[in-house]
C-alpha cells in the first residue's frame, strides 16, 4: 500500500492535529490465511492513539535490519527519515489499521503477502514478539456524506484490511455492495457484517500481477453490478490502473458525482514495493 491516493472527498484526520510517532513493539504475528498476516503491535502510548474512521492509514516505520534501534528516530519528521543516509533510515511504508484496542494499547496491522517480497512483507512474516516498531498515524479518507443511502465498497487484497473495517463500521449506511478480488478461494476471510450488506467475493488463479491480470474480474464485476438509485458513496481501493478504470465506469459512465467517488491506488503494476 505504498502508491499515494487520489481522492476526490479528502482525507480527515491530520489535518489541525501535528503527527505523532508512536513507538510499540510487535505482540502477536498470526497468519490469517496462506496469503495474510496479521501484525499485532503494543505499547503504552497506543492507549493514546485516537483514530479517524474505519480506513485509517498509518505511516509504519520497521527496523532495516534487526540490530537497528528507532529510538533516535523522536523528532523526525517523515521526510527527515526519508533524507537519512540508507544505515540510519528506517522502511517506511503506508498501511492501514485493521482495529484498534486502546484499553490495553493495541493495533492490529493486516499485511497482503505477494511476491516479489519486499522489505515491508519480509519484516511482517520475520516480525517476532518484542521486536520494534513505530508509526506516525493517523488519516482516514472514508467519509460518505450525511445523505448517503447506499454504498459500494470495492477492493482488491492489499485493501481488504481497509475493507473489513468499513464493514464493520457502525456508521457505514444501510445498504452496503462490497466486491472483494483475491489472489484464490483460500484468502476468503470471514467478515462482520451488518444486515444489508452484500459481499462478492472474487477469486483469481494467481498471484499480484497474474491470474486475470490481477483486476479483469473486478472491473468486470462493477461493470455488471445492478446498484440503487440515490444518493450513493463509493470507496474504492486496488492496484492503480482497475481503481481508475472502476472510477471512469462509475463517473462517466453511471454519471455518479465525482466527489461521492473516492479512489485510491493502492500499489502500481509493474513497480515494486515502495516505488
Amino acid at each position: 500500500m505504498t502508491v499515494p491516493p487520489a481522492p476526490t472527498r479528502g482525507p480527515v484526520g491530520l489535518t489541525g492535529r501535528p503527527a505523532r510517532l508512536f513507538s510499540a513493539h510487535v505482540a502477536r504475528n498470526t497468519k490469517l490465511t496462506p496469503h495474510m498476516i496479521r501484525v499485532t503491535l503494543s505499547g503504552d502510548s497506543l492507549t493514546e492513539f485516537v483514530g479517524d474512521g474505519p480506513d485509517q492509514r498509518i505511516k509504519l516505520l520497521m527496523p532495516r535490519h534487526p540490530s537497528q534501534s528507532l529510538d533516535a528516530l523522536h523528532g523526525l519528521t517523515p521526510r527527515q527519515m526519508r533524507e537519512l543516509p540508507d544505515a540510519e533510515r528506517p522502511v517506511m511504508r503506508t498501511y492501514t489499521i485493521r482495529s484498534h484496542a486502546p484499553s490495553v494499547g493495541e493495533v492490529e496491522i493486516d499485511f497482503a503477502l505477494h511476491t516479489p517480497v519486499g522489505p515491508a512483507t519480509r519484516w511482517a512474516i520475520d516480525a517476532a514478539p518484542g521486536q520494534p516498531a513505530a508509526f506516525f498515524g493517523s488519516v482516514a479518507a472514508y467519509d460518505p456524506p450525511a445523505d448517503t443511502r447506499w454504498q459500494l465498497v470495492v477492493g482488491d487484497d492489499t485493501a481488504l484490511p481497509a475493507l473489513a473495517a468499513i464493514l464493520e463500521s457502525p456508521s457505514a449506511p444501510a445498504t452496503t455492495y462490497a466486491y472483494v478480488s483475491v489472489t484464490d478461494a483460500s484468502a476468503v476471510l470471514p467478515l462482520t457484517t451488518r444486515v444489508g450488506t452484500t459481499v462478492t467475493w472474487l477469486p483469481r488463479d494467481g498471484g499480484r500481477g497474474s491470474g486475470d491480470d490481477h483486476g479483469a474480474s473486478l472491473v468486470s464485476a462493477i461493470r455488471r453490478a445492478g446498484l440503487p438509485t440515490g444518493p450513493g458513496y463509493v470507496w474504492l481501493a486496488a492496484e492503480q490502473s482497475v481503481a481508475r478504470d472502476i472510477r471512469a465506469h462509475l463517473v462517466h459512465e453511471r454519471g455518479m458525482d465525482r466527489e461521492r467517488v473516492y479512489f485510491s491506488g493502492y500499489w502500481s503494476r509493474g513497480k515494486a514495493e515502495g516505488e
